[in-house]
């Protein structure tokens, strides 16, 4: 005798479950259960539903057993779940549930909500009253224009750089995480890292003191999808225009909540011959050379370091106050006093040329020749000059020499 395979399909074309103007069949109310159940405490109806030998087969590939899709769960509160195009199909005892499902997961603690999208199928078995889980699959829907989302994120990373420079608040642009992170190389050559967002602000309050108006100019975006709701992008940024070598950029960015939200940014620098670090060298050296003809000797020294045992002045002109023709620390601390108390403004103007600076990430050398005239307009004399400078909270001169041409 033939045995008889009975399937019956019922379709639902509205979200959720509700909404019906007809009774609800056994599989249409052990479904609406089941799902009840898995909003209240999914960890709880995940082990107390799915058998043993349960499977999920990710929209990524990745296939999970019981305990790992349980752990998923461990820290997740609810969650609401919808369908479009719901079919349930039984044949015997077995229900296979196909549809696209749309769910947000609310956390215990402060994670901010997950948002998932996915084309689903799954397995159940009745047995008495409930439904147990047998399997399930999802599947990411087809991730559709890439372009115009990458477009999209192209906006959102320049403008996430202009607001960090400008001193705004820039929360909004990254994942509310202890694992979202930041990490950059800075001018010393070491590197900082901050994770979270708390520690983030702490760091931006220190680096970012003043406003500035920053235009940056990005190029050579290459993008990874890491299906559609992550994607690593990476790109070149010229913060100040393309005579400086670019900064290599990294951004971790995933969906959430239809958004791109950062989870994780690296930034990389190359400081060594930076057009912006061979201005801000020159601007030290012009404002210490203004200051002595102005004899403003208490700006003069505000471009020197002289709290460093190192610093040093070479120059034939300190043999004329009774010494040898160097002076360095404290000897050199000293002249500086005794200097103090008799520098008055020179009157004369001067000239560099054959400027030739050599910067690094944390120490500067510059030559170059100097020539200074008379208020009349004559040569007084002409030098050639080396500094060397290093960068502590601003480029400071730790040695000076002076040679007369």
């Amino acid at each position: 005798m033939k045995k008889l395979l009975i399937t019956l399909i019922f379709t639902f074309p509205l979200c959720g479950l509700g909404g019906f103007a007809f009774a609800q069949t056994k599989p249409e109310k052990l479904f609406a259960a089941m799902k009840a159940e898995f909003e209240a405490n999914p960890a709880k109806a995940l082990q107390d539903r799915a058998v043993e030998d349960y499977v999920l087969v990710s929209g990524t590939g990745y296939m999970a057993n019981k305990s790992q899709v349980v752990g998923l769960f461990k820290n997740v509160k609810n969650v609401e779940v919808s369908f479009e195009n719901l079919k349930l199909r039984q044949s015997g005892n077995t229900i296979i549930a196909t549809g696209k499902e749309h769910s947000v997961r609310h956390y215990n603690d402060s994670t901010p909500d997950l948002t998932t999208d996915y084309m689903s199928s799954y397995v159940y078995e009745i047995k008495g009253n409930n439904l147990m889980y047998l399997s399930g699959q999802h599947t990411e829907p087809a991730l559709g224009n890439a372009q115009a989302e990458e477009e999209k994120i192209k906006n959102m990373l320049r403008q996430e750089t202009i607001d960090a420079f400008s001193g705004k608040d820039v929360d909004k642009y990254f994942v509310d995480s202890p694992s979202t992170f930041r990490v950059w190389n800075i001018r010393s050559g070491a590197h900082e890292t901050d994770y979270g967002l708390a520690d983030m602000k702490v760091r931006s309050a220190k680096y970012f003191t003043a406003a500035r108006n920053m235009n940056p100019d990005n190029d050579k975006h290459a993008f990874q999808w890491l299906g559609n709701d992550a994607v690593v992008a990476s790109y070149d940024q010229y913060l100040y225009g393309r005579t400086s070598p670019p900064s290599k950029e990294v951004r971790i960015l995933k969906r959430v909540n239809g958004e791109w939200k950062l989870t994780g940014l690296m930034a990389f620098t190359n400081y060594t011959g930076h057009q912006f670090e061979q201005d801000n060298v020159r601007k030290t050296i012009e404002a210490e050379t203004n200051a002595y003809h102005a004899g403003d000797v208490d700006l003069m020294d505000k471009q020197w370091a002289y709290n460093a045992a190192y610093v040093e002045r070479q120059q034939a002109y300190l043999k004329t106050m009774g010494g040898v023709a160097y002076q360095k620390g404290d000897n050199l601390r000293a002249f500086g006093d005794a200097f103090k108390k008799v520098h008055k403004p020179t009157g004369q103007t001067y000239k560099i040329s054959e400027y030739e600076a050599h910067v690094g990430p944390v120490n500067a050398w510059v030559t170059y020749s100097q020539e200074v005239f008379n208020a009349d307009g004559k040569l007084a004399n002409k030098s050639r000059e080396l500094r060397v400078l290093e960068r502590l909270n601003g480029w400071k001169i730790v040695m000076m020499s002076n040679v007369e041409m």
